[in-house]
């Protein structure tokens, strides 16, 4: 599922945050042109063991940084696209109680551009032009993000990925869109049977619990209260 990088003084530039994982795979091609340098100081601690099916024929190596972060670079010379995913591992638990949804809102506003790449569709068109593709999820403890590409144009990728979790412009031109983004996502959710019998194990549990919180959100919880417990707010400051 998950691909690539090249060089390990670029996971100290590129990323900054502790409690995040990083999970990588390496086409042999590029292990051999560009090898990682594992005596980099930004990496702390090299595992070479890796416990995995006899079967399996791919290549594992664990890694951790200096900044808390934890990689696994997987080489595996019969795939056909090389890829990257990084896990923040914080997700809709954590969600004020009074906006519920901002971890799936922030989620979809990482995409929209940054300082390095300010277009806002400059990632998916990078993809797209490279046979790649991408995408994200939000759950209760993570938010995960993910790409894949052709391999000649995985650090271009990569760059451009990286950038999400370093200087996120979050555009407040974008913000409108996003949220009935959220709110069209909830409304499909509404006819599923799965994510109904989901919604019932979280009003039926304890309510004190983050469980029981709206993880989804929609445009009431991003939108609409947000903006009258400001407006009401402001009434009582006046």
């Amino acid at each position: 599922m998950f691909k690539c990088i090249n060089r390990t003084a670029q996971f100290k530039r590129y990323i900054h945050s502790a409690g995040s994982s990083f999970s990588i795979k390496l086409n042999f091609r590029l292990v051999s042109s560009l090898p990682l340098r594992m005596t980099d100081p930004a990496v702390n601690r090299v595992v070479s063991e890796i416990i995995r099916s006899p079967e399996d024929k791919r290549v594992y190596r664990g890694l951790e940084f200096t900044n808390g972060l934890k990689a696994m670079l997987i080489s595996d010379p019969t795939t056909d696209k090389s890829s990257a995913a990084l896990d923040v591992q914080i997700g809709s638990l954590s969600d004020p109680s009074n906006i519920s949804g901002l971890a799936h809102f922030c989620e979809h506003m990482l995409f929209l551009g940054t300082e390095k790449y300010p277009k806002e569709n400059e990632y998916s068109q990078f993809l797209s032009e490279h046979a790649g593709s991408s995408n994200a999820f939000t759950s209760g403890e993570h938010t995960n993000y993910y790409f894949d590409v052709s391999h000649e144009h995985l650090e271009g990728a990569l760059d451009r990925f990286a950038q999400f979790f370093l200087c996120p412009l979050f555009d407040e031109s974008c913000k409108d869109r996003e949220v009935n983004a959220v709110d069209s996502e909830h409304e499909k959710n509404l006819m599923n049977d799965a994510w109904r019998l989901f919604q019932l194990e979280k009003a039926t549990g304890n309510q004190d619990h983050p469980f029981s919180k709206f993880g989804t959100g929609n445009k009431l919880t991003l939108e609409t209260r947000p903006c009258v417990k400001r407006g009401s707010t402001s009434v009582k400051s006046s």
